[in-house]
């Protein structure tokens, strides 16, 4: 039993270290104290309750036992708890919401309880130098630099009339009079409109009868208007449709030149532009192959030095994960409050949570061993970094992270970063073949 060092009231308390994860703390105050204490809440009560027939400070004890002996032994007891559990815990990191088993407070008898945390396990790491590490990096072809460079390129696509004699292809425009047929007569809708070959937003449907159509050219047909129709009363009917071609448009993409290259951002011309392009590609490539090497090293640490993480860990990272991907939504223009998992998407995040913890001891506990650590100037540096990217000002970031508590936790993730780094550049890196990988590739197919 480890003494307290409370003297109000006197209190023993032990600490079991019941798994890798858990700790409980097992209470015990003596009768007497509990006593005493009991007493003085009695005495508190008496002189503030208003009871008709009594003077305050004069209400006999058995009506005050019949009135709130329960609640007052029930507040004694939450007292003892809060304030002896509150010192015994000083030295003890714990996780999550600690779990509480206590009995009631009966006359004459000790007060005893016991409450059991999560913690993080204490684990020495071991086999983490010159781990071999697939960096399964893709050589960038000149089909990929050359996709990269039309994409480019589209963007500076301008609409014009086609002159030549040519039916009307998907993604074309084309200028056309619809109207609507029953028996003899014929409503003209549009006198002359453009028609979105790729989806029109009025006539969704009606591309069918124009694709293919050459200019001035007359199609019939039956055409059901989807229901996202931008013509009041069209959506979801069904019509006969007379459509006669009147022009048709396309976007043209210009060729690549010097001076394109150059009103695209790019120095050097067309060679600086494919040079660069093409620099760009392998970076993503190498960034790629990294972030896989990055996840197989953590992957065998973890094989090798298996462990149990408390479930408020995993739990923890599960919520990060699900924040991560609400944050995705936001930025795609959906409300994250919005976004609901399904079953299988939460059973493959507390997967991916329990990983991610698992992850984080093993990376703390190689920091430890190698003397690894995040300074404040790192973590200057990680504030204008982020200002930069917000566009806000450093002084601003920074106060956020003062404000929400958050510091501790950015350097946890800057060292876990570090550290990960720090294995990496202990691995040996080996390169698969392409064969060995498109093999890879087919089997996990």
């Amino acid at each position: 039993m480890i003494p307290s060092l409370n003297s109000e009231p006197d209190m023993s308390y032990s600490v079991e270290q019941l798994s890798p994860v858990q700790k409980r703390i097992d209470f015990s105050i003596p009768g007497a104290d509990v006593a005493a204490k009991v007493e003085a809440a009695f005495r508190d009560v008496a002189r503030a309750a208003k009871i008709p027939g009594f003077r305050p400070g004069k209400v006999p004890r058995r009506v005050l036992e019949g009135r709130f002996g329960k609640k007052i032994r029930a507040d004694v007891a939450q007292d003892l708890v809060e304030l002896n559990f509150r010192e015994a815990a000083q030295g003890i990191s714990f996780l999550g919401q600690p779990e509480l088993q206590r009995g009631e407070i009966a006359d004459g008898q000790d007060f005893t309880f016991s409450v059991t945390l999560q913690v993080r396990p204490e684990t020495t790491v071991t086999g983490y130098q010159a781990m071999k590490v697939n960096f399964p990096v893709q050589a960038v072809s000149d089909a990929e630099v050359e996709a990269t460079v039309q994409g480019r390129l589209k963007a500076l696509a301008r609409l014009v009339e086609v002159t030549e004699a040519r039916p009307v292809a998907a993604g074309d425009l084309a200028l056309c009079e619809i109207a609507t047929v029953a028996g003899d007569e014929v409503h003209v809708l549009e006198a002359g409109t453009l028609v979105n070959t790729t989806r029109d937003p009025y006539y969704p449907g009606i591309e069918a009868l124009v694709i293919g159509a050459t200019q001035g050219e007359v199609r019939t047909g039956n055409v059901t208007i989807g229901d996202q129709s931008g013509v009041k009363g069209m959506g979801g009917t069904t019509h006969d449709f007379r459509v006669t071609v009147l022009g048709v448009q396309t976007y043209q993409t210009p060729d690549l030149t010097d001076e394109v290259a150059a009103e695209l951002g790019f120095e050097g011309g067309v060679a600086g532009m494919r040079g660069a392009l093409q620099m760009e590609a392998e970076t993503r490539a190498n960034d790629a192959a990294r972030n896989a090497a990055r996840v197989e090293l953590l992957q065998r640490l973890i094989e090798l030095n298996p462990l149990e993480v408390p479930p408020a860990m995993v739990e923890s990272h599960t919520q990060l994960l699900m924040e991560e991907l609400r944050v995705q939504n936001a930025y795609r223009g959906r409300d994250p409050r919005s976004v609901r998992f399904s079953e299988a998407q939460i059973a493959d995040l507390k997967r991916r949570g329990e990983f991610a913890a698992k992850a984080a001891v093993l990376l703390e506990a190689v920091a430890r061993a190698e003397g690894l650590a995040v300074t404040d100037g790192d973590l200057e540096a990680k504030y204008q970094e982020i200002a930069d990217m917000r566009g806000q000002r450093v002084e601003a970031v920074r106060g956020y992270f003062l404000k929400e508590n958050a510091v501790e936790e950015l350097r946890a993730r800057l060292l876990q970063d570090r550290t990960l780094e720090w294995l990496l550049e202990q691995a040996e890196l080996v390169t698969p073949d392409s064969g060995a990988q498109e093999g890879a590739a087919v089997a996990a197919t």
